[in-house]
């Protein structure tokens, strides 16, 4: 197909899943702005799902007085080892371009420090009251000693990405969010369903893949800090716009448009060049897997995305005190294996799922 055909093909398809998102979040009160929390990795998939909303907010914005939603890009810069200030962080630069862009589209720096800080974690049980209400600084040193203090690469790389996502889903529910934009496409939706169940994980892929509202604790700390905090079930939706959108599809949509390419961090080209995989995670090993097979396989791909949207989504009086999502005991009890049942961390002091249990300790 020519150009234009190609990126309204695209365009096509998130915008289906962006109608999807507005008839279920449609109130019954007076229509207003939706408001979106938007992850943004400078990768190619939330590089083009900016693209994809800021012509959304463009298309409305000509027809209507007022815009259909009002979207939030978030960057959440996971390097705590920087001793610049977060207003010279590399990152600021580059979302200076994106807001150049994308002038239809709010956006905003955070460092992954702030989790810290997040409900959606019991982190007195992790790393000492002592961390909540500290300084950047000392917030930064305390979560690097954390990620520090991890078994493995894998282990390391796993805890990141659930501290993103908690990260994200904080600030949506803190500014009473409509919902949680995700920019994973299918080929990424299936990466992260394999690494899932790799990682001891398999029950909460319901959860961690699917569109619709997403049900996490959120644990406020007692007077006492002695006390263990009383968890508060919350609910927040979670939306994926390029779910029906193979990585391949998505680099042919952004190479049409040089001024979308030139805006892509080119962190995963330096890693397609890695030949030894020693020093990968074990995330990282499945996602390069699939961006191999994708091309002649990509039925099979869709298909692992597909029969996620079948399986049905646990439920419990008990939730993990890092994913959130409600425990399985009886999987708890059954995958466990030479861990034993309990479901607690190194100092036995939070209630972990199986495979936040085996990233903690190995």
């Amino acid at each position: 197909m020519c150009r234009n055909c190609f990126v309204d093909y695209v365009q096509g398809k998130a915008g289906k899943r962006l109608g999807a998102l507005a008839r279920d979040t449609r109130t019954s009160a007076r229509p207003a702005p939706r408001k979106y929390v938007a992850g943004l990795s400078f990768g190619p998939s939330s590089t083009a799902m900016a693209s994809v909303l800021d012509a959304s907010a463009r298309f409305h914005t000509s027809r209507k007085a007022s815009p259909a939603f009002d979207a939030v890009l978030v960057h959440v810069d996971t390097n705590l080892s920087q001793n610049s200030p977060a207003e010279n962080a590399p990152a600021q630069e580059r979302l200076a371009r994106f807001r150049e862009r994308f002038p239809n589209l709010s956006f905003e720096y955070v460092p992954l420090s702030r989790v810290l800080g997040a409900k959606c974690m019991n982190w007195p049980a992790l790393v000492g009251v002592e961390a909540i209400g500290s300084g950047d600084g000392e917030q930064a040193r305390l979560l690097q000693g954390f990620l520090d203090s991890l078994p493995s690469t894998t282990s390391r790389a796993d805890m990141t990405r659930l501290l993103v996502r908690n990260l994200l889903l904080d600030m949506a529910l803190e500014r009473s969010s409509s919902a949680l934009l995700l920019g994973h496409s299918t080929t990424a939706l299936a990466s992260l369903t394999l690494s899932e169940v790799a990682n001891g994980r398999g029950f909460t892929i319901p959860w961690q893949v699917n569109d619709g509202l997403y049900k996490f604790c959120l644990y406020e700390q007692a007077s006492d800090p002695s006390l263990r905090p009383e968890p508060t079930w919350v609910e927040m939706p979670i939306y994926y716009p390029l779910r029906e959108v193979f990585r391949n599809e998505i680099m042919l949509y952004l190479d049409l448009a040089p001024v979308l390419r030139d805006l892509v961090c080119d962190d995963d080209a330096a890693a397609s060049s890695i030949v030894s995989h020693k020093d990968l995670s074990l995330e990282e090993v499945i996602r390069k897997y699939f961006d191999s097979v994708e091309g002649p396989y990509s039925g099979i791909v869709a298909n692992v995305v597909r029969t996620t949207g079948k399986l049905d989504r646990a439920t419990a009086h008990i939730g993990c005190e890092i994913c959130g999502v409600a425990l399985d005991e009886q999987g708890d009890s059954r995958w466990a294996g030479e861990l034993g049942d309990s479901v607690t961390t190194r100092d036995g002091s939070a209630r972990l799922c199986y495979g936040c249990k085996r990233t903690v300790n190995g």
